[in-house]
């Protein structure tokens, strides 16, 4: 007798035979057994998981002559074996994938009348939604009414495509794969009942190959005995997740030429990382597949810990587009290679999915690989240790009696010399004066302009507490993402040029060869914030005393104070403009002490001051003779 392979060999042959299907072999096992067998069943499912094995035990129940009394065919009787080698009247098989048209249809309608040697016919359409529309209604109504001893089993693995009007006039079934525990008990009894020489290794194999169809799995299973082993396992799927995980270009780039080298499709090689992806995914969400095999659970596991929900959500999606735009492309590889180069280098994508994906990295590097709340990206809007000039205010009343007190500034790049607004007023103000620039810095520091008497000095009070003033910057806490964002907030916070930034990378991580990695990055700005900050105790100017008066500022020069209380003494000013050279034939410019001081005569007086004040009116007062 000729091989048979161990699918066919291994065919069940009863309802108890029947592997994970419980609910379709209770469900025909009980109608057989009450006599309530529908005239049209319909059975749908993956390949291999027993749509026509079912129906032809159901044709052997239905022309049992010894059948037991639990609905189960006996197998020795002329019926069963007639059913079981293919030779029986009471059965008949149609592939509706190649018998698809109205006349294949109307030929055996034709014969559905006509008797049997036993109780029943049982009709098998295969493939039924590879039917024809005009093949479709001539089953209809046969379907529906068919003779008392015809019982119609309709096999498909796309039920969408059948149409409802015949849905809806059948028994509906479906049949599901099975899981990967179950399926390998069932190589294992399969091995010791035809005495195989096969290792446990070759189990997991074949259990992963048939990916819970039972017909796959013993067809693996054929091949391995064939070959006396597990010769090879296609280790490229296993080495492009690796790469993904690793963000390795290098390693996916040649992982996907090795297998092209090998004779895969390219369409094949993304199918075979999409599904290690999603058995991923699964793990991760705590829902794993219950087909997973050993080997694939393992795999996915290892997974888990290396890539995160978003990194695989991404992948998925990304693949899962570079699949469907392979159907139209001139090149598959092409779209399978770029889709690789974006996964393994987020820097390449600047989609919102890459930028969290690297957040995600950025996160688990600075918690030691395990997932933390978010890092700041960027420092939040306060004043940094590197001050910049105050804004001189307005001033619009008298100068405070004394200035407020304040720290000594640290030297910095931008720090200016001044300590407040009011010290940065009175310099303006110098500058207004003597005619100079109001962004120069003056030569000498400006005193007090006039103020009134000071008050009795206040009782020296501790400064205050660190906790009433904000917490100054931890400029150590920002976390820059590229290199572009290290030399603007070197700028920003430490006043850092972009020439001092490049020369401190190379002098730090050497020359830039493919980019900086974050952990480069973070390095290098750390260094940059040791050297260059400035301390913030010494740079922020100490808070005034609340005892003490509020500085106000010092009018402008051009406005009249009007004149003093009598009782003030007003102090000089700080500084006077240079007296100007008095021009003899400007009638404005006249000194009048020299005029009271000169020993003239009254009359030579009066007609000085009519010449220097045109339209005065003068009154004289004659006094009387003094002895």
């Amino acid at each position: 007798m000729a091989y048979q392979s161990l699918y066919r060999r291994y065919r069940p042959q009863k309802f108890s035979e029947i592997r994970g299907q419980q609910h379709v072999v209770s469900a025909l096992q009980n109608a057989v057994v009450k006599g309530e067998v529908g005239h049209a069943y319909l059975l749908h499912g993956p390949r291999g998981t027993g749509k026509t094995t079912s129906a032809r035990v159901l044709a052997k129940a239905l022309n049992c002559e010894n059948i037991g009394a639990d609905g189960e065919p006996c197998g020795v009787c002329e019926s069963c074996v007639a059913i079981e080698h293919g030779r029986s009247f009471d059965l008949h098989e149609l592939d509706a994938a190649s018998n698809n048209k109205v006349e294949d249809m109307r030929d055996l309608l034709g014969k559905v009348n006509l008797g049997n040697p036993g109780r029943a016919k049982v009709y098998i359409l295969d493939e039924v939604h590879m039917l024809t529309s005009q093949a479709e209604n001539a089953l209809l109504k046969t379907l529906e009414e068919p003779p008392d001893h015809v019982t119609w089993v309709l096999a498909t693995t796309e039920p969408h495509k059948v149409v409802e009007t015949i849905r809806s006039r059948c028994q509906v079934f479906e049949l599901s794969l099975l899981g990967a525990e179950e399926m390998a008990d069932h190589v294992r009894w399969i091995i010791d009942d035809a005495g195989l020489d096969v290792g446990e290794d070759a189990v997991d194999h074949v259990v992963a190959a048939g990916g819970g169809s039972a017909r796959d799995t013993l067809s693996a299973l054929d091949r391995v005995v064939a070959a006396g082993g597990v010769v090879e396992i296609d280790t490229s799927t296993d080495s492009l997740l690796e790469a993904l995980a690793d963000h390795d270009v290098a390693a996916a780039l040649e992982a996907v030429g090795d297998a092209l080298g090998r004779g895969r499709d390219p369409r094949t090689i993304g199918e075979g990382v999409l599904a290690g992806l999603r058995d991923t995914f699964l793990m991760a969400m705590g829902a794993p597949s219950p087909r997973l095999g050993g080997r694939e659970r393992v795999r996915a596991e290892a997974l888990v810990g290396r890539m995160s929900p978003a990194a695989i959500t991404r992948a998925l999606e990304t693949l899962g587009v570079a699949l469907v735009e392979m159907r139209q492309a001139p090149d598959p590889r092409v779209d399978l290679e770029v889709a690789f180069v974006r996964l393994c280098r987020p820097a390449a994508d600047r989609s919102v999915d890459s930028l969290i994906e690297r957040v995600d990295r950025l996160e688990q590097q600075l918690a030691g690989g395990a997932p933390v709340a978010a890092a700041p990206l960027a420092a939040p809007p306060v004043e940094s240790s590197v001050s910049t000039p105050p804004p001189t205010a307005p001033a619009a009343s008298p100068a405070p009696t004394e200035p407020a007190p304040s720290a000594p500034s640290a030297p910095a790049p931008s720090a200016s010399a001044g300590n407040g607004p009011a010290t940065a007023a009175r310099r303006a103000l110098a500058d207004k004066r003597t005619g100079a620039a109001a962004a120069a810095t003056p030569s000498a520091p400006a005193q007090t302009p006039p103020t009134p008497p000071a008050p009795p000095p206040p009782t020296p009070r501790p400064a205050a507490s660190a906790a009433e003033w904000p917490e100054p910057v931890d400029l150590r806490s920002i976390v820059p993402l590229s290199p572009t964002e290290v030399v603007q907030l070197a700028k920003l916070h430490l006043g850092v040029p972009r020439d001092t930034v490049v020369a401190k990378a190379s002098e730090i991580l050497g020359p830039a060869e493919g980019g900086r990695s974050p952990g480069d990055l973070v390095r290098l700005w750390l260094t940059l914030v040791d050297e260059y900050s400035v301390p913030v105790e010494a740079s922020d100017p100490a808070p005034p005393q609340p005892d003490e008066p509020l500085p106000v500022e010092a009018p402008p020069a051009d406005l009249d104070p009007g004149p003093s209380p009598p009782e003030e003494s007003p102090e000089p000013p700080a500084e006077e403009p240079p007296a100007e050279p008095d021009d003899p034939d400007d009638p404005d410019d006249v000194d009048l002490t020299q005029l009271v001081d000169a020993p003239t005569h009254a009359d030579e007086l009066i007609e000085r001051l009519t010449e220097a004040f045109p339209g005065a009116e003068l009154q004289t007062k004659e006094e009387p003779d003094q002895p």
